[in-house]
């Protein structure tokens, strides 16, 4: 796995790219953002978070995507997982905020919760979650999906809510 070093564009994004989200707008000048997205399996179950989320996060400077996955996991459900593997990229054009978001997709084999570990705090936002079928798992994301794609879309909040769940469609798709 690359790290991400602020210096260079983030990730060889034409290698594997899954899809974009949003359209590339020529009088915006995006900073890109790397971050990462975990389909959680145990067994033939994958993780769903709140409407059909990943968890997932940004990679930090200096951060290894790999050491992205363990830390975002913990923080945010005191999860352990093992056998991470990429599944590809995908690019979010987020206008309101003028970032580009290159998510790198993976999966990873859920270990345990570590209940030594308290997640979700006051920094970190509340996350439901429930283990789904992948079949499952992606019609609650395409009805997500549908009830945001008839708002109107006026700010970076609903936004990327609609653009994350995209996301997680975009990689269960990918999933073989």
């Amino acid at each position: 796995m690359g790290r991400y070093d602020r210096s260079e564009s983030c990730y060889d994004t034409s290698v594997n790219t899954i899809a974009e989200i949003g359209k590339n707008d020529p009088t915006i000048q995006y900073s890109d953002r790397p971050t990462v997205k975990v389909i959680l399996q145990k067994g033939t179950d994958i993780l769903i978070l709140n409407d059909g989320l990943l968890p997932g996060g940004g990679v930090d400077d200096g951060e290894a995507d790999i050491q992205a996955i363990f830390r975002e996991l913990e923080e945010e459900l005191g999860v352990t997982v093992t056998n991470s593997k990429a599944i590809g990229t995908i690019i979010q054009y987020r206008d309101f905020l003028e970032k580009r978001y290159v998510i790198k997709g993976f999966t990873a084999d859920f270990v345990a919760f570590d209940k030594n570990i308290h997640p979700q705090d006051s920094g970190e936002a509340q996350f439901s979650y429930r283990w789904l079928q992948k079949g499952v798992a992606l019609k609650l994301i395409e009805d997500s999906i549908n009830s945001y794609d008839t708002l109107a879309i006026r700010d970076d909040f609903l936004q990327g809510k609609l653009f994350n769940l995209k996301t997680s469609r975009e990689l269960l798709l990918a999933l073989q």
